[in-house]
């Protein structure tokens, strides 16, 4: 049966989370050269090691990443909203933005003797990378097209205020039916639960519904424990990425209506199956062929 539903994945499937993440540590760290003449190209090959580290030790850790978030938002969302994990996380962030350049800065042998430096590139990180969200060029034509007769929802990990941030910095939203997000239903990818809720949002069926993601271990392992066929948008940023084969991939938006329309019915699941949680944030280690340590 062709998919009368679509749910999608928002990071680094709709909007390119990563490559807005390291443009905007890339800005910060030319203001770096420029003031105190600190290696550019060896101060962003520093920066998330370092931000990987410090964001371990976040007293919200385990919240943030059984929701999704990664170190890459701790340096300029807001974190708004009354549950204690996120005021745990808004109170954690503003010396955790500075102590991460901070701690750059001198692996790199910038010394610095006060702080004044460091949170200048925490503010040039996160006013350039609030000013704009990537958005895929073929992310609105795609969705125009599928949700013309088929039922669109989004589903993401994330906190409620940078997901929507995100959103909002795109055309994207009035074509999504239900945006579900993490911290807002209290359960992240790959629990099928949080699949189950978008099903309910939009009025469909698991097995007339597909999602696509680009990661294997949250978005497909997720959509198939909750009995839903699921596209793997192949980004090539999860190198080794362990996870249930997808019913189709794809390395374009644009090659997503032909992969719908070529997939076969899903064999029932059985219920209450539930895939394991792993990884860092968002739910997965991320080795990639850079400089950094997985989200």
């Amino acid at each position: 049966m062709p998919p009368r539903a679509v749910l999608f994945d928002l990071d680094n499937t709709l909007v390119m989370e990563d490559e807005a993440t390291f443009a905007a540590v890339r800005s910060a760290c030319a203001v770096a050269s420029s003031r105190a003449g600190a290696n550019a190209d060896a101060l962003y090959a520093a920066l998330p090691l370092v931000a990987e580290k410090l964001w371990k030790g976040a007293t919200a850790l385990d919240y943030a990443d059984r929701m999704g978030i990664w170190w890459g938002e701790g340096l300029w969302g807001e974190f708004g909203g009354d549950a204690p994990e996120l005021r745990a996380l808004r109170a954690f962030v503003p010396s955790f933005r500075v102590a991460v350049w901070s701690e750059a800065l001198a692996a790199v042998g910038i010394a610095i003797s006060d702080q004044g430096l460091a949170a200048e590139l925490a503010e040039t990180y996160r006013t350039t990378r609030r000013a704009r969200q990537l958005l895929d060029a073929e992310a609105e034509p795609i969705l125009g097209a599928l949700a013309r007769d088929r039922r669109l929802a989004l589903v993401t990990n994330g906190a409620p205020d940078v997901q929507r941030e995100k959103l909002a910095g795109t055309p994207l939203a009035p074509y999504f039916a239900a945006i579900v997000i993490s911290c807002e239903v209290g359960v992240a990818k790959p629990d099928p639960r949080i699949f189950e809720l978008a099903l309910e949002r939009i009025g469909a069926d698991a097995h007339e519904t597909v999602m696509v993601g680009d990661s294997l271990a949250r978005d497909v392992a997720g959509a198939h424990a909750a009995g839903i066929r699921a596209v793997w948008i192949d980004r090539h940023l999860w190198a080794g990425e362990e996870g249930p084969a997808p019913d189709a991939r794809i390395e374009a938006l644009s090659e997503l209506p032909a992969a719908l329309a070529g997939l076969a019915p899903r064999a029932a699941s059985p219920r209450g199956s539930r895939a394991p949680r792993r990884g860092s944030a968002r739910g997965a280690s991320r080795p990639r062929a850079s400089h950094r340590e997985g989200r």
